[in-house]
């Protein structure tokens, strides 16, 4: 990041997106000299996805320059008061991404022991691939579908639903898992399993 600030003549701006599940974050590079601004959002880390409610850590100078070109009432008083109120528990929220993060963890090296190619994540998800995959299997129509999308159906068949990545660019037959609570992430692991043995 800092190699780009320094080779890029504008502005700088790092996703934050899901940065309270990562130890790594652009904040400690943003100072006044610098043209660099991070953005972050309640909808992961805090759960109020529905608020679309995000902020901005930036030098002043840009933010008093965004003010200046800012629609006034761009927030409405409720999702302010909304964020204000969240910011009241952030012990809370921190605790959260803890379990989260030892979540992720235990997923990941579960699925690491099966037959699948599993990316690393410093998300609340994790992206994987089943071994085989561009390997065609009949659906029940016997129309030919990626090994990721009858993984998918597999799960699905067993109540667990997945993010089916596969027409995404560079992704084909990837699926996502979003880390849930211990006992949702025991029940897609049982699923996983199954799903993988029965291919066999």
């Amino acid at each position: 990041v800092q190699a780009a600030i320094e080779s890029t003549p504008g502005i700088v701006l790092v996703d934050e997106a899901y940065a309270q599940f990562s130890p790594h974050s652009a904040l400690s590079l943003v100072r006044e000299d610098a043209c660099i601004a991070v953005s972050r959002t309640y909808s992961k880390t805090w759960s109020m996805a529905a608020a679309r409610l995000g902020y901005l850590i930036a030098p002043k100078w840009m933010i008093a320059d965004l003010e200046s070109v800012a629609l006034p009432y761009r927030v409405d008083a409720l999702k302010q008061a909304a964020g204000r109120a969240a910011l009241r528990h952030v012990a809370q929220m921190e605790a959260a991404v803890r379990e989260v993060v030892a979540q992720r963890e235990r997923l990941v090296a579960a699925m690491l022991k099966l037959p699948l190619t599993v990316w690393p994540s410093q998300a609340n998800f994790i992206l994987f691939r089943p071994a085989g995959a561009g390997v065609g299997a009949r659906s029940g129509t016997g129309k030919e579908v990626g090994a990721g999308r009858a993984l998918w159906q597999a799960l699905l068949d067993q109540s667990v639903l997945v993010r089916d990545c596969s027409s995404w660019d560079g992704l084909t037959d990837c699926l996502r898992v979003t880390v849930g609570t211990a006992e949702e992430n025991d029940a897609f692991l049982t699923a996983l399993q199954t799903a993988l043995q029965a291919r066999d």
